[in-house]
């Protein structure tokens, strides 16, 4: 006889080998029919994490013929809450992946109120889907919004710091061990769990860093209304269960994106007013020239403006910079911190009314100047494309990494395991050197061909390794047209299809949806990210 009438599992299930599911069917065996949830493609595409190589008709097909599966149900995004489809299906047990927080204790009572069993479908221990990460979802949409704390120092929490830790630092770590209040471990702080009390609840999310997470979980909740998450976790349940975490912020980021989408064009307009009153000549680059080409604007998530002059049209550009209302912008130049500090070689024209929150430590490092919205110039120099060219631009990338012994630590958490090697080697002896002599040198080795007429290329010469290499034919720089920008006409070079094609390829075509969403870096884009009001703590 079974033991339930209806079953209920929702999975962003994929194609593979069922076995992988048997924590599924030894809960669909007990039931009379069992019911499994898959999500539909539009709520998919909204997952980054998860979306790449979704097809719903395909995972249908395959799950249909599985013989403990009875019924599938197609769910859109409003009818991943497990209350919601208690309300369609009418089940007596249901699968869960992970205890979700807050929401999964409101879940939990939803279903003893309604006589449902409340099954976990959690793992004895820590397993990571190599597809799916539900748990780095989380944090990536917590992250600026709320402290990270870790509860517990042991084996888990080496778990947390190995594959989280550098991304999502956490604030602190509590721990119900005496002897360890006070000390440290891989330079996290550690403190007795009463120092949450001292803590708004919603500005804390705690990571529940143990096997036995439970009697944490009992000792949290008796502190406080504190949202968590445990390590353990089914993925491909977890991330439809932590769904409306990322909706939320997906709501947020939109309407946080066209503020800065605003100030970006109010700036870009003030900048072409100057330059066209004064003969200065620019182009639109990068994001800015596909946006142009391709949406007459914006890329939808594009959250900078990105401009490309000659030396020659930056210097005259300087002598006006005067022009611009200094109560709202101002300009970086790369060496506002004269011989202490290098942020990189980008001049920027910055915006002084918001601040994004980054790491605290960097902001303190470049006293707020890093983290602002801003418009990037990019530099051209002439070039040749044989062993002078080449040699020119080597010598600027070794310059480059040089000047990083004077960079906050940051700035390399994505280098590969050789650009780690040089770099640290380039770091060690840049620190030998004056940082005022490498700009320098850094110039002149820019200007090498300035006076030459028969250097055929222009190159980017104050960006990133991978920019030096790219080779524009000076012809296709020779003079501006204006394109359709927002609600304005901006400049962009005469050969301006063949340079985006250098930039970037077929650049009519579009990228994944999964790539379609506003990011800073490595961070994506939030209401909780930006702060609509000027930091403190700067000089001008």
């Amino acid at each position: 006889m079974k033991k339930y009438k209806c079953g209920y599992c929702a999975v962003a299930a994929d194609t593979g080998d069922f076995r992988e599911y048997r924590w599924m069917r030894e809960v669909a065996v007990l039931c009379d029919r069992f019911v499994l949830g898959i999500p539909d493609n539009q709520a998919m595409e909204l997952i980054p994490e998860v979306c790449s190589g979704y097809d719903m008709e395909a995972v249908k097909e395959y799950w249909a013929d599985i013989k403990w599966v009875d019924e599938i149900v197609v769910l859109a995004e409003e009818q991943f809450s497990y209350q919601k489809a208690y309300e369609i299906i009418g089940f007596d047990v249901c699968l869960y992946g992970s205890e979700y927080g807050l929401s999964f204790l409101q879940d939990k009572a939803f279903m003893e109120r309604h006589g449902v069993t409340f099954v976990s479908a959690m793992p004895e221990k820590m397993q990571r889907d190599q597809n799916v990460d539900a748990f780095g979802f989380v944090l990536k949409n917590y992250y600026f919004s709320r402290k990270i704390v870790l509860f517990g120092t042991g084996r888990y929490f080496d778990h947390y710091m190995a594959y989280y830790g550098s991304e999502y630092k956490p604030a602190y770590a509590i721990d119900n061990s005496k002897d360890k209040w006070g000390a440290s471990k891989e330079g996290i702080p550690i403190k007795a769990p009463s120092e949450l009390k001292q803590e708004n609840p919603e500005e804390i999310l705690v990571i529940l860093c143990s096997k036995n997470y439970g009697q944490m979980a009992e000792q949290l909740a008796e502190t406080g209304q504190y949202e968590y998450r445990p390590l353990l976790r089914i993925d491909r349940m977890a991330v439809l269960e932590n769904y409306r975490v990322y909706r939320k912020v997906l709501t947020g980021m939109y309407e946080t994106l066209d503020k800065i989408q605003k100030i970006n064009c109010d700036m870009l307009k003030v900048f072409d007013q100057i330059c066209r009153t004064n003969g200065i000549e620019y182009f639109l680059n990068f994001g800015s020239l596909l946006g142009a080409i391709r949406h007459k604007g914006f890329i939808p998530w594009d959250n900078d403006v990105d401009l490309l002059l000659t030396r020659k049209n930056y210097e005259k550009f300087l002598k006006h910079q005067d022009d611009f209302d200094s109560g709202k912008y101002y300009i970086l130049k790369p060496d506002f911190w004269g011989n202490k500090k290098y942020y990189d070689s980008v001049p920027r024209l910055e915006y002084k009314g918001a601040y994004i929150r980054l790491e605290e430590e960097e902001c303190r490092f470049y006293e707020n100047h890093n983290n602002r919205i801003h418009m990037d110039f990019f530099l051209i120099d002439k070039t040749y494309d044989n062993f002078r060219g080449k040699l020119q631009r080597f010598e600027l990338a070794v310059l480059y990494g040089l000047m990083n012994a004077y960079r906050h630590e940051s700035f390399f958490f994505d280098y590969d395991k050789k650009m780690r090697i040089a770099n640290g080697i380039l770091r060690k002896a840049g620190r030998c050197i004056p940082l005022k002599w490498m700009r320098k040198r850094a110039d002149k080795v820019a200007r090498r061909f300035e006076q030459d007429p028969q250097a055929p290329y222009y190159f980017i010469s104050n960006d990133v390794l991978g920019k030096l290499k790219m080779l524009f034919p000076r012809e296709i720089l020779d003079h501006t047209v204006d394109l359709p920008f927002e609600d304005m006409m901006a400049s962009v070079a005469v050969g301006y299809k063949e340079l985006c094609g250098i930039l970037f390829g077929d650049y009519m075509k579009l990228p994944p949806v999964n790539m379609r969403v506003p990011h800073l870096g490595r961070r994506m884009i939030t209401s909780d990210l930006y702060v609509f009001h000027e930091p403190e703590g700067c000089r001008y």
